[in-house]
């Protein structure tokens, strides 16, 4: 039963590459352009004393925003607007099977976004960081892009209308990034914003960025314990939207 998903998994996440592989380049550029430019800006205007957690922000901003977005439109198009899904379901995978590749292979082409945003922020801000901290950093990095693709994939799967999935795809993101402290630390935030930004996704992925770049396990850990918790409510939600959907069709 786990080669055969495993190799379901293998064959849609090669199928959707192949398929999307003329966009690869784009998307790349696309991932570095507008982080690495509001990065600057951040660089010239923004107060010094917090130039670590603008290269925190930047890193989250790639990490969560191509997998949610992506995940959640393509997911949603892939169900309602194309044949894909039903090709897909029709070969022998299962919801799972292309959840999985899906974002198996949005990962992989995400992580080298990842890897170069977190070299040019460095240079860019002006901050070294050693080994250990780059590759702590990237291992959370991947985990929240997967935590960020589950989101994404639960907004897929509980709306019928990929229309009405495609603009609140869009919509989403800017409060989470804008209103959580991922720019700034949280500990600016007044008392009760602070506890209203601990209820934001983004929140624990800053603090889980901000610690694997200081080392601080503790704030690592906290932050990786709150993406666990919405992984799992998202796992949830999408597997409520899938049974109803067996149901009622």
């Amino acid at each position: 039963m786990v080669v055969v998903r495993l190799s379901n998994i293998y064959t849609v996440t090669k199928y959707i590459m192949l398929s999307s592989r003329h966009w690869i380049y784009a998307s790349l550029a696309f991932t570095l352009m507008f982080p690495i430019l509001w990065l600057i800006l951040l660089r010239v205007v923004g107060n010094p004393q917090y130039m670590g957690y603008f290269i925190v922000g930047t890193v989250v901003n790639t990490s969560f925003l191509v997998p949610f977005l992506g995940t959640s439109q393509d997911i949603a198009y892939f169900r309602r607007g194309s044949a894909i899904y039903a090709l897909l379901f029709s070969n022998g995978a299962d919801h799972w099977d292309i959840a999985l590749g899906y974002i198996t292979q949005l990962i992989a082409l995400n992580l080298p976004s990842v890897v170069s945003l977190l070299i040019l922020s460095t240079l860019i801000i002006g901050t070294s960081y050693g080994v250990v901290q780059v590759l702590a950093t990237v291992a959370t990095a991947v985990f929240i892009s997967l935590s960020s693709a589950l989101l994404g994939y639960a907004l897929a799967m509980g709306i019928r209308n990929y229309r009405i999935v495609n603009q609140a795809a869009q919509v989403i993101p800017w409060p989470l990034l804008l209103l959580a402290p991922v720019y700034y630390p949280i500990t600016i935030l007044p008392p009760v914003l602070r506890y209203v930004s601990l209820a934001l996704p983004t929140t624990y992925m800053a603090l889980a960025i901000n610690g694997s770049l200081s080392l601080n396990s503790m704030e690592l850990i906290k932050g990786l314990l709150g993406l666990l918790a919405y992984s799992s409510a998202s796992i949830l939600i999408a597997r409520y939207a899938v049974i109803r959907g067996e149901v009622n069709g």
